[in-house]
């Protein structure tokens, strides 16, 4: 029989293979989006249950059980704070590294506690001069206890070697490598790349030594900047020495012969009598275990350690028994670029904002517990109006309450703008203050525009029109106004800085003239009161308010710590802690931003800036802040370069 099934069809020639269903795609992309839906969610429910237990919901954080044979463990790798940030979302961990204040208690109360041991210091991270050495004066302290400290240096710069010079015993792997060599610093400086591109600098500064433009407008340091950056490095490298001298029991002239020859590898160093020890970090682990417990016969025996952070929310921490309750001290902590205004950005925890800083003082002022204010100030300038703006609130503040002033690694220009408005000044020897001129920095980028074949017109209705046109060459009567304006703003500080310190405007002009001073070298000037470090001023205040100096206060801190409930809903612009004078913020918080601070995943310009060397790329940093203030106000009082901290 004939089939009669009719045959498929060919397709035609110009057909192709049949494409299959690409169905997935969209639903690929649904999936993704619905995941990265569920990590915002699951970050907003982690932090509304940690708010919630910081409220006294019943979910509160367990504190830390400190085992008996413990180690402290004190590792500043990632960096030190004068304050922890009150981040609304703790994706980093401990990348904001730990607060001053917590480490320096921590050591001393280990000091007496009978479930430490001893400490253990693993170098790392880059910490300013003056917290580095308060932290080293506490270890120093720490071992008239007769306690243990050991060190441990995998690699490592001059200040970790400065750290490691208080312990017992100093081990380093055979690998590894340290700089001891001599102190120096260097300067990056853009003029060449501004030429190129066009752009032409009209500095303003009063007076020579207030060098922080000249990165800008010279290939070079002048000679007054070269003056006091050379005595900058000079004290930090006698402090470096002295301290590598008493630590090791080494004549000072044995420790300058190794610097000048730059001693880089563990046997030298070992032979120079400068480490104990080669050892990798498992076994000196090891080694401090058996010294604890040398009954313990097992080929790893297990040491029991505990970190800084860890410790401080230990068991029993809290212990208010020897704490006088009627006397309190507020800490105001004002650290970074000195700025107008409020902070918008709610995962932007540096710089000092005038009108955040100004509402934390009112609180501390307006809070009956508080007997006096500290602010520890950590800050190399910034806005001439933003400092003024607080140097008057604390004149303001001073007439209710007593207010002093603790200065950190640095305080300088703005930072002793503010300073100077405080009852008692107090700076560590290694602090940085001083800078006491006013910089103005404006660049023309006409020149840019002719490369670029760009023309310009105007219309003008009067002679003052075009005033420092950007876009247009700069006539001698702009400069001329332009250096009215800065040297008025620049008698105003100087004449401000005499009445505080009660010596005359002449007096204190030769004092100022934008040179950056010691804090040995202000106190021997009458820049600053006392030296001393940031316990040392709380004793100073405690003496002040007529507590016992034997017991502890009553601290509160400012910014306050907020419960994460409260932060949320402030990053969306709903917060009822505004008083009447101020502005509610806007919402300024997208769910991008969100996503990007959980995911990790920094710009294209933070990862180029993170790849600088450390040195460099706090110099670079130091610049954007000028910079960034430069945009809006036209006159700075801002520090010149940032010394290395080595």
């Amino acid at each position: 029989m004939q089939d009669t099934q009719t045959p498929p069809i060919p397709p035609p020639p110009s057909a192709g293979p049949r494409r299959r269903s690409r169905w997935w795609i969209p639903v690929a992309v649904i999936g993704g989006l619905l995941v990265l839906f569920i990590v915002v969610i699951g970050a907003f429910v982690g932090a509304l249950f940690s708010g919630f237990s910081e409220i006294g919901g019943g979910l509160d954080k367990e504190a830390v059980h400190v085992k008996d044979k413990s180690v402290l463990v004190v590792d500043l790798s990632s960096g030190v704070v004068e304050h922890r940030p009150n981040l609304v979302f703790n994706f980093g961990g401990d990348q904001a590294g730990v607060s001053l204040m917590s480490t320096i208690h921590a050591i001393r109360d280990a000091k007496d506690d009978p479930k430490i041991e001893g400490i253990y210091y693993r170098a790392g991270g880059a910490v300013g001069m003056t917290k580095l050495t308060e932290i080293r004066e506490a270890l120093i302290d720490f071992k008239s206890s007769g306690k243990f400290v050991y060190a441990f240096l995998e690699s490592g710069s001059k200040q970790h070697y400065y750290m490691a010079t208080v312990a017992d015993s100093i081990f380093m792997p055979q690998e590894g490598i340290l700089e001891f060599n001599a102190f120096g610093a260097s300067g990056m400086f853009f003029k060449g790349l501004s030429d190129k591109l066009g752009i032409e600098w009209h500095v303003e500064q009063f007076e020579e030594y207030k060098s922080a433009a000249e990165m800008m407008s010279r290939e070079n340091w002048s000679e007054p900047a070269k003056k006091e950056v050379r005595e900058l490095i000079e004290q930090r490298q006698n402090m470096f020495v002295d301290a590598v001298a008493s630590g090791r029991k080494l004549d000072k002239g044995i420790v300058l012969s190794a610097m000048n020859r730059g001693v880089y590898l563990p046997d030298s160093l070992k032979a120079l009598g400068l480490i104990d020890g080669f050892s990798r970090e498992s076994e000196l682990r090891e080694r401090i275990a058996r010294r604890i417990d040398p009954s313990d016969t097992s080929d790893h025996p297990k040491l029991n350690v505990v970190s800084v952070s860890a410790y401080a929310d230990r068991e029993n921490s809290g212990d208010m028994s020897e704490v006088q309750k009627d006397k309190g001290i507020a800490i105001v902590f004002a650290s970074g670029a000195i700025a107008s205004g409020k902070n918008s950005d709610p995962f932007d925890q540096g710089g000092i904002y005038s009108r955040d800083l100004i509402a934390q003082l009112r609180k501390a002022a307006k809070n009956e517990d508080v007997d006096a204010i500290l602010i520890r100030i950590d800050s190399p300038g910034g806005s001439a109006i933003a400092s003024d703006e607080i140097w008057a609130v604390i004149k303001e503040i001073r007439q209710t309450k007593p207010v002093y002033a603790s200065m950190s690694d640095v305080a300088a220009s703005g930072g002793y703008y503010i300073a100077m408005a405080c009852d008692t000044i107090i700076a560590h020897p290694s602090t940085i203050t001083g800078s006491i001129g006013v910089i103005m920095a404006i660049p023309n980028i006409s020149g840019t525009m002719d490369k670029l074949g760009i023309g310009r017109d105007t219309i003008s209705l009067g002679a003052s029109s075009n005033f420092m046109n950007t876009t247009m060459k700069f006539t001698d009567a702009d400069k001329t106004k332009l250096r009215e304006f800065g040297a008025g703003i620049y008698q105003r500080f100087v004449q401000k800085v005499a009445d505080s310190r009660k010596k005359s405007f002449e007096d204190t002009r030769a004092l100022a003239k934008g040179r950056v001073w010691t804090g040995t070298a202000a106190k021997q000037a009458g820049l600053v009161d006392i030296n001393g470090g940031l316990l040392d001023a709380i004793k100073v205040v405690k003496r002040r308010i007529g507590a016992d100096e034997n017991k502890k206060v009553m601290v509160y801190s400012y910014p306050e710590k907020i419960d994460n409930l409260a932060a949320i809903l402030k990053m969306f612009g709903i917060d009822d802690s505004n008083g009447d004078d101020e502005e509610v913020s806007a919402p300024c918080v997208t769910i991008p931003m969100l996503l990007e601070r959980a995911m990790g995943s920094p710009s294209a310009v933070e990862q180029a800036v993170k790849a600088m060397p450390a040195d460099a790329r706090r110099q670079f940093e130091h610049a954007a802040a000028l910079a960034n203030i430069g945009l809006t106000e036209r006159a700075m009082i801002m520090m010149p370069m940032l010394v290395p901290n080595e």
